[in-house]
Order: structure tokens, then sequence, then C-alpha cells
């Protein structure tokens, strides 16, 4: 499936990928309340998120969400950096959404808009006790190094891209 991502330093929602059951859009700040519930129901993988930095982040342009019937289902969160990487804070899909490949277009959303970025990679952190650890190999990450986290130790995921020629993907 493919996709589209609107040049920098564009606020306007553009569909990225979608199905007939869902699509993955750039969040707003009405989201919040759905992005928050999210992140609540998921705090053994994610921590405690909070609201105003659920909201700086979509201010930033910086959280894709997945939704389907008016609710959100999903969200990644993340950063681009000044250098060339791309930084993957947090992303949860609902269970029952799980398996539909919603977390899958949600990482594809956010390498478009890597590329379109020109960034080389996208890293992220993971316990390795989670789940989590399958979906990020599935998707061509790998094991960069594992570091000792302040609970448990961390896989740190790296995803090397393609970079775009032009700043259109």
């Amino acid at each position: 499936m493919g996709g589209v991502v609107s040049p920098r330093p564009c606020r306007r929602i553009v569909l990225i990928f979608g199905a007939s059951n869902y699509n993955v859009r750039k969040a707003q700040s009405t989201d919040i309340d759905g992005i928050k519930q999210i992140a609540d129901s998921h705090k053994r993988e994610l921590g405690f998120l909070r609201r105003p930095s659920l909201l700086a982040s979509i201010e930033r342009d910086e959280i894709f969400v997945a939704e389907a019937d008016n609710k959100i289902v999903g969200f990644v969160e993340y950063h681009h950096r000044r250098d060339e990487q791309t930084t993957l804070y947090n992303i949860v899909v609902e269970p029952d959404h799980r398996g539909l490949n919603v977390g899958r277009d949600l990482v594809r959303t956010l390498i478009l808009e890597t590329q379109a970025y020109d960034k080389k990679f996208i890293l992220l952190k993971c316990p390795t006790d989670l789940a989590s650890n399958q979906f990020y190999e599935s998707l061509d990450f790998s094991i960069h190094i594992v570091e000792n986290g302040k609970r448990r130790p961390l896989n740190v995921w790296r995803k090397d891209l393609i970079v775009s020629k032009s700043k259109n993907v």
C-alpha cells in the first residue's frame, strides 16, 4: 500500500495509509482523550505518559493516530532529531485491533515521514521481556545493543532507511 507525506511544516491532516476499517493520520489536539486513554491502559508497556507531554508532541506534529469508527485505536509518538535520527518513543494499538496491520501501518507512515525529512534511521528502546520485540523484528528493525534500563534490560532497536532524493516520497 503506498502513501504520501506532506512536506514540512504542513499542519493539515493527510491520509497516509488506510483500509476500509481504519485510517492513519496526524494527531490533533482533539484526539488527546483517546490517546491518553490508550496510553493509560498500557502503563506496563509504556510507563506513565503525561497528558501535557502528549499534547506537546501533538503540537509538534509528532504523533500519528490510527482511527476506526471515529475512535482512536492506536498511536505512535516520535521525534525527528536535528541529526540523522528519528526516535520512536511510544507505539500502541488496542488489543482488538492487533493483527490487522494497524501497528505496521503506523510504523510505515512514520518511515515515510522520516525519509521525507532526510533522516537515515529510526531508533527505539523496548524492554527485553515484552512481546513487542517480535513486532519490531518483523518490521526489519535490528537490535543495535542491549542496555540496562531503570527497572529491566532494554533492547535498542534500529531501522536503517533509504533516504529519498527529493522531499516528496
